[in-house]
C-alpha cells in the first residue's frame, strides 16, 4: 500500500497547510482494509488504471445496529405493490457489460452526476477496477430498470456506484428503494458493514436520515456521532 500526499489548499495565517491524501494498492494489499481505513476508490482521472484510493469524510452502516426504520418499510410497500421487482445478483465476469448498460448508465450519469458525467472511458476504467466484483440487476416485469455496482467480499459490501431509469423519480424514490434493498440483503447475509461513499453537504444528510447504524470517519476513526457529522455536512462548503 503506496501512499501519497498532494499540495490542497493552505491557509498560511493560522498555519493549516493542506495536503490530500491518496493511496495505491499493490496486488496482495486488501481492499477490506483499505476501506476499513476510510479510502474510497478513484476513478476521477479516466487515464490513470492504478488501483488508486482517496481519503474522505465516509460513511458505513454498522450491520450489527441496523434496523429497517418504518418510512423505508413504507417506500419498499409503495414500489412493490406498483413494481413487479425482481434483483437478479452477478459476479463482475459473468455479467455482459454491453454497449446497452453502458448507454443507460451514462444517461442516468448525465441526468443525475452534480459534477461531470460520466465518460466512456471512466465507465470502462470503474468497470476493470479490482474494487468493483460484483453487481446488482434491477428489473421490473424482467426489464432492468437499474443496476449497483458493488464490491462485496464476507465482511463487507462497498455500495459504489448506482444507475436507474429516473422516469420513476415522478412517482417513488426508487434509489432509496434500491440503496435499503443491498444494505438490508447485507445484514441478512451477515455482513458487518456496508460503505456508502463520502458525506459532505446537506444533500449527503439522506445517508444518516434514512439508516440506522450510521458511523463516519472523521480522519482518524470510525464514530458514530451522528448530531456531530449532521453539523458538519451543514457547514461544507456548497
Amino acid at each position: 500500500m503506496k501512499k501519497i500526499l498532494s499540495e490542497d489548499r493552505t491557509d498560511y495565517q493560522n498555519y493549516r497547510f493542506g495536503y490530500c491524501v491518496n493511496i495505491i494498492l499493490e496486488e496482495d494489499d486488501s481492499i477490506e482494509k483499505a476501506f476499513e481505513r476510510g479510502y474510497l476508490p478513484y476513478t476521477g482521472n479516466a487515464k490513470n488504471t492504478e488501483e488508486i484510493y482517496y481519503l474522505a469524510r465516509s460513511v458505513r452502516i454498522n450491520l450489527n445496529r441496523y434496523v429497517r426504520l418504518s418510512e423505508n418499510k413504507r417506500v419498499i410497500k409503495k414500489i412493490k405493490s406498483s413494481l413487479n421487482i425482481s434483483v437478479d445478483e452477478h459476479k463482475k465476469e459473468n455479467f455482459n457489460h454491453d454497449n446497452k448498460f453502458e448507454k443507460f448508465c451514462i444517461k442516468y450519469s448525465k441526468e443525475r452526476f452534480s459534477n461531470e458525467s460520466l465518460s466512456d472511458k471512466r465507465l470502462q476504467l470503474i468497470i476493470k477496477r479490482k474494487n468493483y466484483n460484483k453487481i446488482y440487476e434491477f428489473k421490473s416485469d424482467n426489464n432492468p430498470i437499474g443496476y449497483v455496482i458493488t464490491f462485496s467480499n464476507n465482511n463487507i459490501i462497498h455500495y459504489w456506484f448506482s444507475f436507474y431509469d429516473t422516469k420513476y423519480l415522478e412517482s417513488m424514490p426508487i434509489g432509496k428503494f434500491m440503496m435499503e434493498h443491498i444494505i438490508h440483503r447485507a445484514k441478512k447475509n451477515n455482513k458487518k458493514y456496508i460503505y456508502l461513499g463520502t458525506c459532505y453537504g446537506e444533500d449527503s444528510l439522506y445517508k444518516v436520515r434514512d439508516f440506522k447504524g450510521i458511523e463516519y470517519f472523521d480522519g482518524n476513526e470510525w464514530i458514530d456521532d451522528i448530531e456531530k457529522l449532521k453539523s458538519l455536512c451543514k457547514i461544507d462548503a456548497k
